[in-house]
């Protein structure tokens, strides 16, 4: 089997169990709280994306990955990072602009994903010594974009309420 295939099939296993995580164990509580409470989880759980600067760090990533590429990638999810945990914060003591500045974060951190992937995708990363940006990818990857299309979803729900 080769390394496509692979990380494909490791990336679809890690959705399933987040999604059947997510449905069995964590929405029945979530879906009742108010949403300043609800999103924390969400919201704080980005805060791991401080390891997307592993992109940056030399020995990280093979030699013919493209440096501006890997600066893009360590950035934006540094900058993710950063911005969750200010939001989280502001979540947690029901801050009055506390929401605006999640859809800013969450589109902010769904942006960075949904322009790093197919760029990423693009350099045939898995074919090459990434050391531990494999497991970040599918483990953390399929974490954060359901945990971006929850916090939509109850973004969007909250607006349809007012």
């Amino acid at each position: 089997m080769d390394n496509f295939t692979i990380f494909n099939l490791q990336i679809l296993a890690a959705f399933l169990m987040v999604i059947f995580g997510l449905r069995w164990f964590i929405l029945p509580k979530v879906s009742k709280l108010p949403i300043h409470e609800a999103l924390i989880p969400f919201v704080f759980l980005q805060g791991i994306r401080y390891l997307g600067s592993m992109f940056m760090v030399d020995n990280q990533i093979y030699d013919e990955f493209p440096k501006d590429l890997a600066f893009t990638i360590g950035a934006w999810d540094y900058s993710v990072a950063i911005l969750a945990i200010i939001t989280t914060y502001a979540l947690r003591v029901k801050w009055k602009y506390a929401i605006p500045l999640v859809w800013i974060f969450n589109l902010w951190g769904f942006a960075d994903l949904m322009t790093a992937l197919p760029q990423a995708s693009a350099q045939e990363f898995y074919n090459y010594d990434i050391g531990g940006i494999w497991w970040m990818s599918v483990i953390i990857g399929p974490i954060t974009i359901i945990s971006h299309i929850y916090i939509f979803i109850r973004l969007f729900k909250n607006l349809r309420k007012k």
